[in-house]
């Protein structure tokens, strides 16, 4: 942590490898903070009020500054404390590093995402309705899986 006493809180939701990210980043620059546990599916007023664009988290507090989107967290992270860097000094691997995180943020993460989201859809409806119809709509998530959507 900086000399002068600073107050750093990151909102958060357990499981998120957006919020995951920014605890790491954290950790490595060894800044202590506050943890504030936001439920998902409930959009709090302190989330609303540092978030008004997104609504969502991961956001970092700093100093009664908020500061939204993983990524953008972590520079600022990089950039306040100078401490144990997270990218590197030569801007070619700089670049190279924002081009591997974007890429796994826009191709993993997302797929990863949406392929747990389908496949609780898929948990719920084998509650709702007959067996076969369940296998039918697996395969047919399968498919899209394959396939990249």
């Amino acid at each position: 942590m900086a000399a002068i006493e600073e107050e750093v809180q990151l909102l958060g939701a357990v499981g998120s490898p957006f919020v995951i990210r920014v605890q790491i980043a954290l950790k490595l620059k060894g800044i202590e903070h506050k943890y504030v546990e936001e439920k998902l599916g409930y959009l709090s007023e302190t989330l609303l009020n540092y978030n008004p664009v997104y609504k969502m988290v991961p956001v970092l507090v700093h100093n009664g500054n908020p500061i939204s989107e993983s990524r953008v967290i972590l520079e600022y992270i990089d950039e306040a404390w100078k401490q144990n860097p997270i990218l590197p000094n030569d801007p070619y691997r700089r670049a190279l590093d924002r081009f591997w995180s974007k890429f796994i943020d826009d191709k993993v993460i997302h797929f990863l995402y949406y392929s747990l989201y389908e496949f609780n859809l898929t948990l719920f409806y084998v509650t709702e309705i007959s067996y076969t119809q369940a296998f039918i709509i697996s395969n047919k998530l399968s498919f899209f899986i394959q396939i990249g959507l």
